[in-house]
């Protein structure tokens, strides 16, 4: 082999430094064959009632004041993040007048982008041209910078043919804003899905246009996400039906577009994580989807899921009920092969056990000698039932730290752990929990400085609450006709759920709040019924958190289809509640603290 000198190596590598080596994107568009135009067209007219012709944009009614967003409920708006996605579909079709829509719409969309470098803002759209970003009260949401560019980037990569130099120009014009945008507030990779859409839009970005600077970023962004998620052994949002599936499109994105091998490679690795993830946590005789779950926003698996999982597996995986059997085909998933004999012929009974998130958090000064824990997910797979915990989680309303499931695809059922402040799930309320596989041992306990509804934006403030209602709540939902919840002990604050050949007994050993110990109360409100176990029901009552000696529960939870559980033992000192008992032991803080500690200070045994 001949030798290079260094002068053709000094020219080579002026040339990369420029910007111009070949691309690590792929060049080619993606055609879709005419049946999956036909099925494209199929989905998308479903839109065509909400097509504003004045406008060029999709219109909506807003159903409720965003946090985002100066409108209230009531107010009809035209929503950008669901016009471009249109207009990219619409680029698909191979149809002369959609495809001259979706055109119409990319014209319409791309003014409304900041454009001003001396706004913070520089780079993202509104929601709606009725609610612009500039002069209003609330937060910008500078997610709409990924958004609405990955749209844009669907378009340039698949429709070139169509666009004219002007509108290319524009629209080069706005995703280089739009990744400058990205680049400078540089989300982390907790944030998950965004973090992953960023990365995707400056990896593409930089390339399309040779932007060195965009695209070094989005190459390192690629490296240090996947590390994080390599070392971190999974997502912040950990088994997230809502949000795995979210980074999957991302990904698939990625998969689509990247022709870097070594880049490749990592976003390959990524994507199957996420159908690992899916794959370990499916429970084939209920056909659900199990817990535990962060970032949660329904109990039973949904139509969409159904879909995903029927088109993906190529139609091995046929759940029952109403949902469309034909792929969506823009977003061409496919579960590895290795993967569907989890879904479809699953060795049971079986534990998975998940390190969700390794606990290498910085230590806050203000709370002393403490490490943060690793999350640790437990569910545990058996041939009637599935129930799952995880070591340490927290009551907002999109988490399921204690879940389980049993009965049939056609007619699964859930039964879930909450805990509500006036009725609304309460976010301060954290669980630590520790699982054999039928058996579970919880204790709740409350960050004085943690969320109300919401984790973070509406945390608590000096310490203190008001309430007129204060309760545990056990809920059965999904086919619970012959389910049926009976107080069996009130001394032991026991009960048990009766379903077929399911039973369970939950017991709560201990409670206590500043005196106020509960009791049982049963209900049934539609398709749901409650064993709720009331701490506070009466006029509204102020509680200084920091103040209280004690805000504590203890749960103990039994799957008795096997045996009954043994007797609870319940110990207490100044600082700690221990609950042991059926070869599980666990001890938590007694008293409201800082919600660091409160996350941390905890110790659990099984055998």
């Amino acid at each position: 082999m001949k030798r290079q000198t260094p002068l053709i190596i000094a020219i080579a590598c002026c040339f990369f430094e420029a910007g111009c080596a070949v691309s690590n994107i792929r060049e080619k568009p993606s055609r879709l064959n005419p049946n999956e135009i036909t099925l494209l067209k199929q989905e998308l007219s479903g839109k065509e009632d909400y097509y504003d012709t004045s406008k060029k944009m999709i219109w909506s009614i807003t159903k409720e004041k965003h946090y985002h967003s100066d409108l209230d409920s009531g107010v009809k708006v035209h929503d950008t993040r669901s016009s471009i996605q249109y207009a990219a579909a619409l680029l698909h079709t191979a149809d002369a007048a959609g495809i001259q829509r979706g055109i119409d719409i990319v014209k319409a969309i791309l003014p409304l982008q900041e454009k001003d470098p001396r706004q913070a803002f520089c780079g993202i759209w509104p929601y709606y041209p009725e609610d612009p970003l500039r002069g209003r009260k609330a937060p910008v949401d500078y997610n709409w910078a990924d958004f609405m560019s990955v749209y844009l980037i669907d378009i340039v990569l698949n429709a070139q043919d169509h666009l004219d130099r002007e509108l290319k120009e524009k629209i080069k014009e706005a995703l280089i804003l739009a990744a400058r945008s990205i680049m400078k507030r540089n989300v982390k990779a907790d944030y998950t899905n965004i973090c992953i859409m960023g990365t995707y839009v400056c990896y593409v970005v930089g390339n399309l246009y040779n932007q060195p600077g965009i695209s070094r970023y989005g190459k390192n962004k690629l490296i240090y996400f996947y590390n994080y998620t390599r070392n971190s052994k999974g997502f912040t949002e950990y088994n997230s039906p809502t949000y795995t599936v979210v980074a999957m499109n991302e990904l698939l994105r990625m998969k689509q577009a990247i022709i870097n091998p070594a880049d490749k490679k990592m976003v390959d690795e990524l994507y199957s994580m996420c159908w690992s993830m899916i794959a370990r946590h499916f429970h084939q005789p209920s056909g659900q989807w199990c817990g535990p779950n962060l970032r949660a926003y329904n109990d039973l698996v949904t139509p969409e899921l159904k879909q995903l999982f029927y088109y993906s597996s190529k139609g091995k995986i046929d759940l029952p009920g109403e949902y469309q059997r034909v792929p969506r085909v823009m977003e061409p998933h496919e579960i590895p092969l290795a993967m569907i004999p989890e879904f479809l012929q699953p060795v049971l009974p079986r534990i998975e056990v998940d390190t969700f998130v390794v606990g290498k958090y910085q230590l806050p000064d203000h709370v002393g000698e403490l490490w943060a824990k690793d999350i640790i997910g437990k569910l545990y797979k058996h041939p009637q039932y599935a129930l799952a915990s995880v070591n340490q989680g927290y009551l907002w309303n999109q988490c399921r730290p204690l879940i389980a499931h049993w009965g049939s695809p056609e007619k699964p059922s859930y039964l879930r752990l909450r805990f509500l402040h006036d009725l609304y799930d309460f976010s301060a309320v954290h669980i630590k929990s520790v699982q054999d596989s039928s058996h579970i041992l919880s204790i709740l306990n409350l960050a004085y400085n943690g969320g109300d509804k919401h984790p973070n934006i509406d945390r608590i403030k000096d310490s203190t609450i008001t309430a007129t209602d204060l309760r545990l709540r056990i809920e059965a939902g999904g086919d619970i006709a012959a389910s049926v919840f009976s107080i069996i002990d009130k001394q032991k604050n026991e009960l048990s759920l009766e379903s077929g050949a399911i039973r369970m007994i939950i017991q709560i050993p201990y409670s206590n709040w500043d005196g106020l110990e509960g009791h049982w109360e049963l209900s049934t409100s539609g398709d749901r019924k409650y064993a709720d176990f009331v701490i506070y029901s009466g006029n509204r009552k102020t509680f200084n958190l920091a103040a209280m000696k004690e805000a504590v529960s203890g749960l103990a939870f039994s799957m008795v289809t096997e045996k009954m559980p043994g007797e609870i033992i319940v110990n207490t000192d100044s600082t700690y509640l221990r609950l042991s008992g059926n070869g599980l032991a666990i001890r938590a803080l007694k008293k409201p603290n800082d919600e660091f500690r409160i996350k941390n200070d905890f110790e659990i045994y099984s055998k």
